[in-house]
């Protein structure tokens, strides 16, 4: 090997240690050897002509070397420090949207957050303002009208901070953070020239309740069976003609969070629920008006929500959880997270894995809504959980997008070395995601539900408990160690509604604890101080 340096002083490195230097033009030449009787790599010039020859080369050599060390290099490193920095846009920042700015801003990734208008109503209490946006780091806030995916891109691509400028930006990746803005992503990740979304022939089988089941049946999974109401007199049609027993569901294509979700045990409610969905004077869950309805095979069995992360194609489980539904509604009780690794669920895992390649998930988050039978595994075995295995996974609905009530949240708590946010962002920007070798969750983790239990005014409403780590009461507050976080949504005085679905809950509370039994304790105690009047 050679090193060269500028002075004319040119080092051979020799086999064990040995080096011979060489001092050019013409001053000396010495050698120096560490041990005796070791043989040079290679024989010395020995006459003169090529002697002379050797040092014309190193001294060039030499003066290549300075030229590129204090010319070229220079000029490469500035050119470097004039690219863009990354940035990622964010669509409908609602789901876990603090969390994933933090994950971009520690990561470098700058972030453009798109607020789709106009808002639900049934959203407004979960949308942070443009304020409240810029506050927590965010680069650029931009409102679209009427949901116009290409005056969006326009104004992306036109603006000064992104497109021109010393602030300019290069946008990496689109990531929706709700339903409303799962198909307008990907067509806006096409219009940007981003390489990496998610295929857009199946861009309504990512949001459409009935488009997806199209889909995952034609990739020969088990769906229910569904047909499509233009009007209030296809709903005794339709249930004939599927043959179908009751109870039936009865929802909206474009739906999300069990909004306009209707379990209906006669034709009566059938027919009332599918009116409620197609009524032209009333705005639809996304803020849309509403066309159709779906009718639905009602699917007995436990209901399950499998959360995944795609990344360069490849769909990861990344966490499983069980819900708690009231009897015969589409309300939930309680959430509680699984291991995604345990054999009972293996079934389920493949299915939703299956579910989400279908409709067309290949970057970012998504969760499989299902429902599976549990079969005992031995009998005479007390129905627990780690004694059955869930079978006959059928698809309910699938979101290609974050999954809502703080999941993934939740799931960086209690799995080990995951962080679901950054894995969000480097997918989204067509790089590898790092995921843990074992998704097992380290704590166990319960969602509650806090429901309004009749429509009316609040007369009062109160959730007195705080996470102390002891079972001491401080300061007029019950204490719940478990509890990892909690909301109300309402105060005294509101208009409320009757809770049928997640959004029109009173409130959330999260509890994380080493053990099921400990959380599962405090769960009942938090629930015991849960007050709300009505009247």
């Amino acid at each position: 090997g050679a090193i060269l340096y500028p002075g004319g002083i040119y080092h051979r490195y020799l086999c064990m240690g040995h080096v011979e230097t060489v001092v050019l033009l013409g001053r000396r030449k010495g050698s120096t050897n560490n041990s005796s009787g070791s043989a040079e790599m290679y024989q010395y010039l020995s006459t003169q002509q090529q002697r002379q020859h050797h040092i014309v080369l190193v001294s060039i050599f030499s003066w290549v070397r300075i030229f590129l060390f204090t010319a070229l290099i220079p000029v490469a490193m500035s050119l470097s420090s004039l690219q863009p920095p990354k940035a990622v846009v964010l669509l409908d920042p609602i789901t876990d949207w603090r969390q994933v700015v933090e994950a971009a801003l520690h990561h470098g990734v700058a972030i453009v957050a798109i607020q789709l208008s106009p808002i639900p109503d049934k959203m407004k209490a979960f949308t942070p303002t443009r304020e409240i946006l810029m506050e927590a780091g965010v680069t650029l806030v931009h409102f679209p009208q009427d949901r116009d995916v290409y005056q969006c891109a326009q104004f992306l691509q036109s603006h000064h901070e992104i497109s021109g400028g010393s602030n300019a930006l290069c946008i990496q990746g689109v990531i929706p953070l709700s339903e409303t803005a799962v198909e307008f992503s990907d067509l806006l990740s096409a219009l940007l020239g981003i390489s990496h979304f998610n295929p857009l022939p199946l861009v309504t089988s990512r949001r459409d309740k009935g488009l997806m089941k199209d889909a995952v049946q034609n990739a020969g999974l088990r769906i229910a069976k569904y047909a499509r109401l233009n009007a209030v007199s296809d709903v005794p049609i339709q249930i004939e003609i599927l043959s179908l027993d009751f109870p039936v569901v009865i929802k909206t294509p474009q739906g999300f969070s069990t909004t306009d979700v209707f379990i209906c045990q006669t034709l009566e409610e059938a027919t009332t629920a599918t009116a409620t969905i197609l009524n032209r004077d009333r705005e639809g869950p996304d803020g849309r008006s509403t066309r159709q309805a779906l009718v639905e095979e009602y699917i007995g069995g436990v209901e399950f929500a499998v959360n995944i992360m795609a990344c360069q194609g490849i769909v990861h489980v990344t966490d499983v959880w069980k819900y708690s539904k009231a009897p015969d509604t589409a309300r939930y009780v309680s959430a509680e997270i699984c291991d995604p690794h345990h054999d009972s669920l293996s079934a389920v895992v493949e299915y939703a894995k299956q579910v989400a390649m279908a409709v067309g998930i290949r970057y970012g988050a998504g969760h499989v809504e299902l429902k599976a039978r549990p079969r005992t595994a031995r009998l005479g075995e007390d129905e627990d959980f780690d004694c059955m295995t869930w079978t006959d996974p059928c698809l309910m609905e699938v979101g290609a997008r974050l999954s809502g009530g703080r999941k993934a949240a939740m799931a960086k708590e209690a799995v080990d070395h995951w962080n679901p946010f950054l894995a969000l962002i480097l997918s989204h920007c067509g790089e590898s995601c790092p995921l843990p070798r074992t998704r097992t969750p380290s704590q166990f983790v319960k969602h509650l539900f806090l429901p309004i239990p009749q429509t009316g005014t609040i007369q009062s409403v109160a959730l007195p408990v705080a996470s102390s780590g002891n079972e001491k009461s401080t300061d007029g507050l019950v204490s719940i160690p478990t509890l990892h976080s909690h909301v109300l949504l309402v105060r005294p005085g509101q208009q409320v509604k009757e809770t049928t679905d997640i959004v029109s809950c009173a409130g959330f509370a999260w509890l994380v604890g080493p053990s099921k039994s400990a959380v599962e304790r405090d769960a009942e105690k938090l629930l015991s101080c849960f007050h709300i009047a009505i009247e």
